[in-house]
């Protein structure tokens, strides 16, 4: 039945923009946009308006952005935005004309929309992360956004250790099947569109979607598709055109494509080293030449920076090491809720880990993990932080810092953390690194100097 295509061509002129509340005209972005544009906007917006560094002081304006950004930085709270404009009572239909749902990405009318999170992973050795592409989509641009987040994780994702396979596996196969998306969501603006097309006079495609809104979890949704749909009866539509075909489903061959694309890579990197290992010969690639590897000695923990430490016999050292864990010296950590930060140790000598805030540089959190373990603080408050880290022969007699440093790190990319609060719970962020040590890999973390690490 091409009911969709005829209501592009009839209200083609008359389409929400999916912007209820302007934020995404604050920021000067389009709904389509994804999270790197939705920051990179925010922070020349910011700069070009914050009543410190702007010539151009604009105090309100600057309130504006930056609530838009946090509405819009923050990815459930962006999702639950973009639905919101889709909420319409029943009662709107008797009074006033309501535009049906349009895609985020081609702007066309969609007919059966679903608000989805697709998910684009990165790695760089020592970090993964996964970024998500969200909004509301028709079938057609979902799986061409489906297609490009997988092809861009298949391409970049993989590099990460031990993360990287893992999440690029996960999000491919998310990605393939659908993205995610919520039932709820979804049945809401199913309802929205019977109701807006009702208006638009469009009695046949209303009754449709109406159909499906009478299996709607949310029973007011389903009671009230119900009796729009005897309404509707009763008004000469036809029953027997009240289906709609199915978008959405995933075809066997679409299935079968990103399958092969989550686990073709891993399969022949195994297969790789399978044949590697029984050659009895490992090599690694530095510019485009090969040369031979050699496996470093294993009591070597951490050999991407500078020579192992030698610590002198007359310099005291720490004589119990502390427990995994355990914070060094003071810190800023709260006792209610906070976030979270994990940090896997899958080098072969101990680690200090310190958390700083991106602007002032000032320690919140400092901790040690032990070779080969994982360990976890919380209480982080909101704010942007960088992680850094360093290695050490041993701790000095006060038990809080190296004697001397084999080497220190920070992870290029500060961290956004914001907590989410709704009527029901508190919503807070949890952050995981792996510290893994690859010798002589030709990607590296950003080294700083031992000063850089140890300065309070």
């Amino acid at each position: 039945m091409p009911y969709e295509h005829q209501t592009r061509r009839e209200i083609e002129g008359n389409m929400s923009d999916n912007d209820p509340q302007g934020l995404y005209r604050a920021l000067g972005i389009q709904p389509s946009a994804n999270s790197d544009e939705i920051r990179t906007a925010y922070r020349k917006l910011a700069k070009d308006t914050h009543p410190d560094t702007s010539q151009d002081q604009n105090t309100e304006k600057f309130q504006k952005i930056a609530a838009a950004y946090e509405v819009l930085g923050n990815p459930l709270r962006r999702a639950a935005y973009d639905r919101s404009a889709y909420k319409a009572p029943t009662q709107e239909t008797q009074t006033k004309v309501i535009d049906p749902i349009c895609c985020s990405r081609c702007g066309q009318v969609t007919a059966q929309p679903r608000h989805i999170v697709f998910f684009r992973v990165y790695s760089f050795i020592f970090m993964t992360t996964r970024n998500p592409v969200q909004g509301i989509f028709c079938a057609s641009c979902a799986k061409k956004e489906a297609a490009r987040s997988s092809i861009i994780t298949l391409i970049a994702g993989w590099w990460g250790v031990p993360w990287g396979p893992l999440y690029s596996v996960g999000s491919i196969i998310g990605n393939g099947f659908g993205g995610q998306h919520k039932r709820s969501a979804d049945e809401a603006m199913i309802w929205y569109n019977a109701l807006a097309f009702l208006s638009h006079g469009h009695m046949q495609l209303s009754y449709a979607l109406a159909m499906q809104s009478k299996n709607a979890l949310d029973k007011e949704i389903a009671k009230n598709a119900d009796e729009l749909t005897r309404l509707l009866e009763r008004s000469g539509v036809d029953p027997k055109q009240g289906k709609l075909k199915n978008p959405w489903r995933t075809s066997v061959l679409s299935a079968t494509t990103y399958c092969l694309m989550a686990f073709a890579l891993p399969g022949a990197l195994a297969a790789a080293l399978f044949v590697d290992s029984q050659n009895g010969s490992r090599s690694t690639v530095y510019g485009g030449a090969t040369t031979p590897y050699v496996s470093p000695p294993k009591t070597a923990p951490y050999q991407q920076n500078v020579q192992k430490a030698v610590t002198t016999p007359d310099v005291p050292t720490c004589a119990n090491v502390p427990p995994n864990g355990q914070l060094l010296g003071p810190n800023r950590l709260s006792t209610a809720d906070g976030h979270a930060l994990e940090i896997r140790n899958g080098a072969g000598g101990n680690a200090i880990i310190k958390v700083r805030t991106e602007i002032s540089g000032a320690v919140v959190a400092t901790f040690f993990v032990r070779s080969n373990q994982t360990a976890r603080i919380s209480g982080i408050p909101d704010g942007r932080y960088k992680v850094q880290y360093a290695f050490g022969s041993a701790l000095d007699v006060s038990c809080q810092r190296f004697v001397e440093l084999n080497g220190a790190d920070e992870f290029p990319r500060a961290e956004t953390l914001n907590t989410e609060q709704t009527t029901t719970e508190i919503i807070t962020q949890v952050l995981s690194y792996t510290l893994y040590a690859v010798p002589g890999g030709n990607i590296r973390p950003q080294s700083i100097s031992a000063q850089d690490f140890e300065r309070p």
